[in-house]
C-alpha cells in the first residue's frame, strides 16, 4: 500500500486534527501567539507546508516548533513527512501606497498643512542645530544633516548614515533634524524611531496577532524616517526582514532616510548582506573625537545657555584639555561643576575642579598606549601579551583581557571601537567587559585593590 496523505483529505481539516494534538504539547499562550494566524497552504505524498504572516513568525516557528509540529503529523498520519515554512502574507511594498507630498503653498487665506512627528521617544528641545558646536571633527556630518532636513528626498544623501562612538553627538543631529523639519514645515510627517523601540514594537505587533498592514501602518506615510543607533538590529534576522521593507519601499517613493550607528554599517557583525547594500547606496558621514578648540566651544556654548553659569575661563580651558573622549562626557562635567558651584554658592577654581572631578577627568597621558596597558596587565596576570589578545575564552584569561579593557577606557582617549579592536573583539564586547570590572570593584574589595594598584603602576 503507498503511504502518503489520502487525497480527498482536506486541508483545513487535517491542518484542525494537527492543531488539537498541538494544544497538548504547546502551552496555552505559546499556542494562541504562535499559532493562531498558521495555515496549512499544501499538503502532499512529500511534505506539509505551513504558511505564516511574516519572516519574524516563520523564523521563530521553526526553530521552536518544527520537530514538535511534525511530530504530531507523524502521530496523526501514522508515517514522518517533513514540514516546511511559507511567508504567505503581501509584501510589504504591497502594502505601501503613499500618495503624493503636496508641496504647502504660500498663497493668501491657504493654511499649511500640520507636520505630524511620529515618535515613540521624546524629542529633546536643545537638540537642535543652533545648539550644536561644529568643529573639524563633525562638519560634514552637519553639512550633510542641514541638507537633509532643508530638502528631504530631494538631496544627494539618501539614505544618511551617521557613524560614530557613543557621545559624540549622532542623536544631537539627529533630532536635530526633526526639530528643523517641523519648524519648517519641509515635510508633511516624521517617524523618529531607535532601533530598540523599532524591534519592541513588531514583537509586539506579532504577540499581539495582529497583520502585517497594522505594523506598516506607522511608517507607510512617513516623509523621512529617523533610525538611531541601527547597531542595536545586529542578530535579529527577522526584524531586519521588516526593516528591510520598510526601507525599501520608502527609499523607492524617494522618502528620506537618516541612520545613526555606532560605527560603519559594514563593519557591524550579524546585519544582513541585502541590508548592507542599501546603506552602500547612500553617503556615510563620520563623527570623530572633537578636538581642543571645539571642545572648548562645546562648552562655552553650554555656558551660556546657562544663564546661572559662574564657571570661568580658566576652569573651562582645563575641564577642555582634560576630558577628551566625547562630547557627553564634556556636558556631564559641565553639569556635576555647575551643581556643586549652586550647592555650596561659591566659585569654582581650577584646584576644587581637580577635587571634585577625580577620575572623571582623564589622566592626560601621551606615553600611554594600548600595548602598555595590555603589556602590565599580562605581567600581573603572569600571562603573555598575546593570550590577552587572542580569541580564547578561558576564564582566567577572560578576566584580566576584562581588567585591560576597563584600564584602556578610564586611562586613554581611545574610543570604544579602538579598545574592542586592540582586544580582536567588537564594540558590544567592550562594553560587557568594562561594566563586568565595575560591578566586581563595587562588591570585592580586594578586586577592587588589585584594579586600583595597577591603574597606579600605570599613572
Amino acid at each position: 500500500m503507498e503511504s502518503g496523505i489520502p487525497p480527498t483529505a482536506s486541508a483545513q481539516f487535517l491542518w484542525n486534527r494537527l492543531l488539537d494534538l498541538l494544544r497538548t504539547r504547546i502551552p496555552e499562550t505559546a499556542f494562541n501567539t504562535w499559532f493562531s494566524h498558521l495555515s496549512l497552504t499544501e499538503h502532499s505524498r512529500d511534505k506539509l507546508v505551513v504558511g505564516v504572516p511574516n519572516t519574524f513568525v516563520l523564523e521563530y516557528v521553526e526553530h521552536h516548533y518544527k520537530s514538535i509540529l511534525e511530530n504530531a503529523a507523524h502521530e496523526h498520519l501514522g508515517f514522518f513527512l517533513p514540514v516546511f515554512f511559507t511567508v504567505t502574507q503581501t509584501p510589504a511594498l504591497e502594502l505601501f501606497h503613499p500618495g503624493s507630498v503636496e508641496e504647502p503653498e504660500a498663497g493668501h487665506g491657504q493654511s499649511k498643512p500640520v507636520v505630524t512627528v511620529d515618535a515613540t521617544v521624546p524629542l529633546y528641545s536643545p537638540y537642535n542645530f543652533d545648539n550644536f558646536v561644529v568643529g573639524d571633527c563633525n562638519q560634514l556630518a552637519h553639512a550633510a544633516c542641514m541638507a537633509v532636513a532643508e530638502a528631504p528626498g530631494r538631496n544627494k544623501f539618501n539614505p544618511l548614515i551617521l557613524y560614530g562612538g557613543t557621545g559624540m553627538g549622532k542623536t544631537h543631529l539627529l533630532q536635530g533634524i526633526a526639530h528643523f523639519c517641523r519648524e519648517n514645515e519641509t515635510v508633511q510627517k516624521i517617524v523618529y524611531r531607535t532601533s530598540e523601540e523599532f524591534t519592541r514594537e513588531y514583537i509586539e505587533f506579532v504577540q499581539k496577532n495582529k497583520d502585517s498592514r497594522a505594523f506598516y501602518k506607522s511608517y507607510k506615510d512617513a516623509d523621512i524616517l529617523l533610525i538611531d543607533d541601527i547597531q542595536f538590529l545586529a542578530g535579529k534576522p527577522g526584524t531586519q526582514d521588516e526593516f528591510f521593507n520598510i526601507f525599501s519601499a520608502l527609499h523607492s517613493f524617494n522618502r528620506q532616510i537618516v541612520i545613526t550607528s555606532d560605527r560603519p554599517p559594514s563593519q557591524i557583525q550579524g546585519l544582513h548582506s541585502r541590508l548592507l547594500s542599501r546603506f552602500d547606496t547612500g553617503f556615510l558621514a563620520d563623527l570623530q573625537p572633537p578636538n581642543l578648540e571645539t571642545r572648548l566651544a562645546i562648552l562655552h556654548k553650554k555656558s551660556e545657555m546657562d544663564a546661572d553659569s559662574c564657571i570661568n575661563e580658566d576652569v573651562l580651558a582645563y575641564v577642555a584639555s582634560h576630558v577628551t573622549s566625547n562630547v557627553r562626557e564634556l556636558e556631564g562635567t559641565l553639569i556635576k561643576l555647575s551643581a556643586y558651584a549652586d550647592f555650596t554658592h561659591a566659585p569654582i577654581t581650577i584646584a576644587i575642579a581637580k577635587e571634585i572631578l577625580g577620575d572623571t577627568v582623564r589622566n592626560h597621558q601621551k606615553g600611554l598606549t594600548l600595548k602598555r596597558i595590555i603589556d602590565t596587565v599580562a605581567a600581573e596576570f603572569k600571562l603573555s601579551p598575546a593570550l590577552l589578545t587572542s580569541q580564547t575564552r578561558k576564564k582566567n584569561i577572560a578576566e584580566p583581557r576584562h581588567v585591560a579593557m576597563y584600564l584602556a577606557r578610564q586611562l586613554t582617549d581611545n574610543s570604544l571601537y579602538t579598545i574592542g579592536l586592540a582586544f580582536n573583539r567588537d564594540y558590544s564586547t567592550a562594553i560587557h567587559s568594562i561594566k563586568r570590572v565595575e560591578q566586581f570593584m563595587e562588591s570585592d574589595t580586594a578586586y577592587r585593590a588589585q584594579i586600583e594598584k595597577l591603574r597606579a603602576t600605570l599613572a
